[in-house]
């Protein structure tokens, strides 16, 4: 058999099988989607995760008395953990372990 007439026939039946399966696949898949939309209801909108304000004040040692707000640095560590580079400026070192309280105050907020 030619070469060429064998890609002929090989043309001729995928174009055949194509224009035959080619509508009920479509169909099929029309009906799907149109299913699809149908059965979900509209897409919910995600709620932001509740932000819960009293758990991060005791994280962070404030207490509230009344409507004044209190903070403390008592639950602070003084010193960085044992892991601490010792390679850490110093100036760095000492920036995060300085008591602010009395800078706060000093702000008028504490």
């Amino acid at each position: 058999m030619d070469r060429q007439l064998l890609k002929a026939y090989i043309r001729t039946i995928v174009e055949e099988e194509v224009t035959r399966i080619l509508p009920q696949m479509l169909s099929e898949a029309v009906s799907q989607v149109k299913q699809l939309k149908e059965s979900t209801s509209p897409v919910p909108t995600k709620n932001a995760p509740k932000f819960d304000r009293n758990r991060l004040s005791e994280l962070m040692g404030v207490s509230y008395d009344g409507h004044t707000i209190q903070a403390t640095t008592n639950n602070l560590p003084s010193r960085l953990p044992e892991n601490t580079p010792v390679d850490a400026d110093p100036e760095v070192v000492k920036a995060i372990t300085k008591d602010y309280s009395a800078i706060m105050k000093a702000l008028k907020l504490t």
